[in-house]
């Protein structure tokens, strides 16, 4: 699968079943991208907050979104490696960031290596979220070890405006790229020139 991105797909090229996608981001610019990927998807499945529920339903149609307290609970981890088990084709994670707020980090990434497990196994992909302002550095190595593609997006502040740009930092087939400007408006996300 591809995010439908020109450029960005060509740095980061197909992505097969039994692969798990890390961003790292800033805000929701991570969930904008992951939206993006899911756009293009056939079976869609996502475990958000609560609070995501309506946004994602109008966009995703089809998806089975589940959402703590419905399906599972923050508080017994147990019950989202359950929740897992009974999705395929490709999901979304985006609770990492509630979860570390709750859960110790050892625990959390026990979690995530179980939840890499079952999408591994099943051949799906899954694709996960975490604010890296939010997360120390050593965090953010544990997870990215378990990912396969790392991509990451930053903001830079010049002259008073903001510039945003996005890398493909781990990759199982090809390097780590450059950052390249991330564009996004209401013609959607695009990338433009390489930063320098």
């Amino acid at each position: 699968m591809r995010f439908g991105i020109f450029k960005f797909d060509e740095l980061i090229g197909d992505i097969a079943g039994g692969r798990i996608v890390l961003i790292e981001s800033i805000g929701d610019l991570g969930l904008r991208l992951s939206l993006h990927f899911l756009k293009n998807a056939d079976k869609v499945s996502a475990i958000i907050p609560k609070r995501l529920k309506r946004d994602l339903e109008a966009i995703l149609r089809n998806a089975k979104i589940l959402t703590p307290n419905e399906d599972f609970t923050l508080h017994e981890l147990f019950t989202i490696s359950l929740v897992t088990k009974r999705l395929d084709g490709v999901i979304l994670l985006d609770i990492l960031q509630t979860l570390l707020i709750i859960h110790s980090p050892e625990k959390v990434y026990q979690l995530f290596q179980e939840v890499c497990d079952i999408v591994r196994e099943k051949e799906g992909i899954m694709l996960t979220n975490i604010d890296k302002k939010l997360v120390d550095e050593r965090v953010l190595a544990m997870f990215e070890n378990e990912a396969d593609y790392v991509i990451e997006i930053e903001e830079i502040v010049e002259n008073l405006r903001i510039r945003r740009g996005i890398r493909v930092k781990k990759n199982p087939l090809a390097p780590p790229s450059k950052f390249y400007e991330l564009i996004v408006d209401e013609g959607g996300i695009r990338l433009g020139e390489i930063f320098d």
